[in-house]
Order: C-alpha cells, then structure tokens, then sequence
C-alpha cells in the first residue's frame, strides 16, 4: 500500500502568485491572447480554476482509494469532511461529475 502524505491546508504565497503569473502568460500565449488586458487575464484566470476543478473529483477518489478519509481529503481543500464528501463522494447527488478536461 502507497503511503500518504500527511495532509495541510492549502495556501497563497509568492510561490503561488509567480506559478500563476506563468500560467496566465502560457495560456495567453497559447490562445493568442495579451494577459495585460484585464477582461482577457479574467477570462484565462477562469479557464485554469475551471480546469483545476475538474482535476480534483478524480484526485479525490485516488485519494479514497489510497485510504484517505474524508476528514484528509477536507484538510487539503480547506473545507469541511461533509462539504468534501457531498461534493467529491461517488454515492452523493451533488458530486461533481465533469470529465477531467473538454476535448478539442
């Protein structure tokens, strides 16, 4: 069996700040686009929570079946066990259920 890291809360930091700002250049750059304008940054801005949204159901299950309990899984999210679990469990109605990324 894989061990697991202990869980942490997550943060911002500079070290957040700077992979972002690369982020949102590579994106901008990759579609075309020029980052300076705000509404073009908003936009790439919500490409990539959309898209990190979309990683974490799966995360979430490889979690659960690595062991991790829901209390693990909620630390990580800054969330609560029952927010996590309603909104990431196979067995809840609310889960999100969006594939990890649209084809092109």
């Amino acid at each position: 069996m894989t061990e697991l890291i202990p869980p942490v809360p997550p943060r911002s930091g500079n070290d957040t700040w700077d992979l972002i700002e690369n982020a949102l250049r590579e994106l901008a750059d990759r579609r075309g686009r020029w980052p300076g304008d705000p509404l073009t940054a908003i936009t790439l801005l919500a490409s990539l929570i959309d898209q990190a949204g979309r990683m974490i159901p799966e995360l979430a299950a490889d979690a659960r079946r690595k062991h991790a309990s829901w209390a693990d899984i909620a630390t990580t999210l800054g969330t609560s066990p029952e927010q996590a679990e309603l909104q990431y469990s196979r067995r809840s109605p609310l889960r999100d259920t969006r594939e990890p990324y649209d084809p092109d």
